[in-house]
């Protein structure tokens, strides 16, 4: 089962290894890692999406929850949150099909943020099948160059 562990850490490297190496010792199944600003300032929210059972969740959130530099600690199965992340893709356009790229931007709710001679690079936020069902929409035009961030995630209500 996959579960969110959502972390806010002290805004300092060290504070970031101990939780990840927590992790590695604890020899998760990690899915996806995300690190971003946290609530406040000098915080850090670290997104982890592991695959494993309950039991493992829970003794890895008590693990990371008594670590120093960690803030704040919460635990979720990932389908009682909500989870997005981000995908740029640059792709090959050429002029005669810049009206058929607009056209698929719009069907998957994407916006074309950049345009150069020959390519453009269109942005997406949602959930990863969203983001997969753009990544395939454009296949046609020929993918120069895909990055996502990976999910972040939040509980939908109060969360253990």
């Amino acid at each position: 089962m996959a579960y969110a562990l959502s972390l806010n850490i002290d805004q300092e490297l060290l504070s970031l290894n101990r939780a990840v190496g927590e992790l590695r010792r604890r020899n998760l199944a990690i899915e996806s890692l995300a690190v971003g600003p946290g609530d406040g300032p000098g915080e850090t929210r670290l997104t982890v999406i592991v695959n494993t059972d309950d039991a493992t969740a829970e003794m890895a959130m008590r693990k990371l929850d008594k670590l120093s530099g960690v803030r704040g600690a919460t635990r979720f199965r990932v389908e009682d949150g909500i989870t997005h992340e981000l995908a740029l893709v640059k792709v090959h356009v050429t002029e005669e099909r810049v009206a058929e790229l607009r056209d698929v931007c719009a069907r998957h709710k994407a916006t074309v943020v950049a345009e150069v001679p020959d390519a453009a690079i269109v942005e997406l936020a949602g959930s990863g099948s969203s983001i997969l069902a753009l990544i395939q929409a454009l296949a046609s035009f020929g993918i120069r160059e895909l990055v996502r961030s990976g999910p972040v995630a939040l509980p939908r209500v109060s969360a253990s």
